[in-house]
């Protein structure tokens, strides 16, 4: 029997799947910047990616605060979890810290910044824009979902002097309690009527004892996903594809708002192009699938990120021989969504490069076709197939250190207990 959504999956597997759906909001940045960087130019991404955070990160952090009570403690508090649960700072591509020092101060820091390795050997202008330029609007919009009078200012942080100065960055996070509270940011108003923004995930009932349900507790220096319950990490997966949908939609605003709505189809064809091929791949290696074959496919498009959650996107996988399977869009919120930009409006509209590419990212002899039946597709695995070759989206999605950045796992938390 093939596995039917993520709830079937081990607390083990789910914290796995858990930092791949982070990982593919950091894949995501890539790929989605560097179309943008084709099509218009090198100097569209700092403003382009100013919007993007800022329209997407206060929403989808006041979810996860509700979610999973991260403000149970002080407003702090649960910003610094916030953090911690989001694909902004992927875990283990970052190696982050916090700390609390009051009711109303804590900490966070970098000993390990992925984007940072990545950056620096483009120079200090570029570090400049990705450090400073972009991270002082977006840290402040994504704190004051915790608290309208929250700011994040440095302590210190790259260009690195020296140029191994770690930790790489330091940040202060506090109430400012002179400030004047800091409103919704306007590109980001749009963005919570929607309803992939108001979508409700409600919990499972739990398969496995052990782990916390919540995370109002005390703030943990690292957090590692393991920690979580069954019930909990499912629900996280959940919050974190809902995370992936809105960085979608939202690069796809900021490409409207400077270039025109039909700049954005382009742009986010090669995004998912690029980025479902390579998660792809490493859900097929993370769960026991690198072989290929039908029934890795359909296992695959059972919890693909770009497919979840089901409480808003709703698909069905049918085996209909031992080569084929057919895979249907259904009825759901995302199909009536004002969410213009997405990849499943990229699937209504008959762009379906990027579900060819997810499918030969499990399978490379993968081949998809449109039926007679609206908004499904025949999904063919032929063993005597000619492999399909990467597109350039997915050669630039492999090129990053993300495609093969190896993820750990920490099976030794999986007993503790609330």
């Amino acid at each position: 029997m093939m596995p039917q959504g993520l709830e079937s999956y081990s607390r083990a597997m789910l914290a796995q799947i858990a930092r791949e759906y982070m990982l593919l909001g950091q894949l995501n940045s890539r790929t989605g910047y560097a179309a943008l960087a084709k099509n218009h130019g090198q100097q569209a991404y700092k403003d382009t990616a100013i919007h993007n955070w800022m329209a997407a990160s206060p929403v989808y952090s006041k979810r996860m605060q509700t979610a999973m009570r991260l403000t149970e403690g002080s407003d702090v508090e649960g910003i610094l979890k916030g953090l911690q649960l989001e694909c902004g700072l992927s875990h283990q591509y970052f190696d982050a810290h916090f700390k609390m020092t009051s009711q109303d101060e804590g900490f966070f820091w970098l000993d390990r910044c992925g984007p940072l390795l990545d950056t620096e050997p483009r120079g200090e202008a570029a570090v400049k824009v990705m450090c400073h330029d972009i991270e002082d609007p977006t840290f402040d919009a994504t704190a004051a979902a915790g608290n309208a009078r929250a700011r994040v200012r440095p302590v210190h942080r790259p260009p690195r002097v020296p140029s191994d100065r770690s930790p790489v960055c330091r940040w202060r996070v506090f109430i400012d309690h002179a400030a004047e509270p800091r409103s919704l940011p306007t590109v980001a108003e749009p963005v919570m009527e929607t309803r992939l923004a108001n979508t409700q995930i409600m919990r499972s009932e739990p398969r496995e004892p052990g782990g916390l349900d919540y995370y109002n507790g005390p703030l943990f220096e690292q957090l590692e996903l393991e920690r979580f319950s069954h019930q909990a990490l499912a629900l996280i997966c959940k919050e974190l594809g809902i995370q992936v949908h809105l960085l979608i939609h939202t690069l796809g605003l900021a490409v409207a708002a400077r270039y025109g709505d039909a700049a954005v189809d382009d742009i986010t064809a090669f995004q998912m192009t690029g980025s479902c091929w390579v998660a792809s791949e490493r859900l097929a290696s993370c769960l026991g699938h690198a072989g290929g074959g039908i029934d890795a496919v359909i296992a695959i498009l059972d919890i693909h990120p770009a497919f979840q959650p089901r409480e808003y996107i709703s698909t069905r996988v049918k085996k209909t021989g031992p080569h084929s399977a057919t895979l249907e869009l259904g009825n759901c919120a995302a199909k009536e969504d004002d969410v213009v930009f997405s990849w499943f409006n990229l699937l209504l509209s008959g762009r379906d490069e990027g579900l060819a590419a997810l499918v030969q990212g499990i399978d490379s002899r993968a081949r998809i076709a449109p039926t007679e039946r609206a908004l499904q597709w025949q999904v063919t695995v032929d063993p005597d197939a000619i492999p399909a070759e990467a597109p350039l989206s997915v050669q630039v999605a492999k090129g990053t250190p993300l495609s093969n950045f190896k993820l750990e796992n920490h099976i030794e938390l999986l007993d503790v207990t609330p």
